[in-house]
């Protein structure tokens, strides 16, 4: 695992909000999900201005995404890791967890459940997408050259 601090451009002028950023490089493999909840909650906590419960819902997406993105590798033999940028900004935490599997198009995936909907119980899975949608103020799905993006932003409420 990688993890490196980035800092804003040495560019930056006078008046310009101060940008702070976090790349990880992570094997594929879902042991790594309980570090990724970790170091995002505690982005979140720093970026303030979410709840409690709300900072729980997107480490659980964030996590969610990740666990999607490291079985995908798997799936195709794949053991490029897969980078996790989170960028906290004066009024959003974004982040971005790209894989190298092939890609997809959340459209493909059928019939996702309703978090909140009784059919949720006894899954373990499937509910990534819904979960993503819920708590994201902004997602997005972009396919890579060889895989996915997903750009999940959460505004801080002030």
């Amino acid at each position: 695992m990688t993890c490196l601090p980035r800092s804003a451009p040495p560019s930056r002028t006078a008046g310009d909000p101060v940008r702070r950023a976090i790349h990880l490089e992570l094997p594929p493999r879902t042991d790594y999900l309980a570090l990724v909840r970790r170091v995002v909650a505690t982005c979140a906590a720093l970026q303030g201005g979410l709840s409690e419960r709300r900072t729980d819902e997107l480490s659980l997406a964030i996590s969610e995404a990740c666990a999607n993105a490291m079985d995908g590798q798997r799936a195709t033999g794949s053991t490029d890791p897969v980078h996790v940028d989170i960028e906290l900004g004066p009024d959003a935490l974004v982040v971005t967890i790209t894989d190298h599997a092939g890609g997809f198009s959340p459209d493909e995936i059928a019939s996702p459940l309703v978090v909140e909907g009784p059919d949720r119980l006894g899954r373990e899975r499937g509910l990534g997408l819904p979960l993503m949608r819920d708590i994201a103020d902004d997602l997005r799905f972009t396919r890579t050259d060889g895989g996915t993006a997903v750009r999940i932003e959460v505004r801080s409420p002030r």
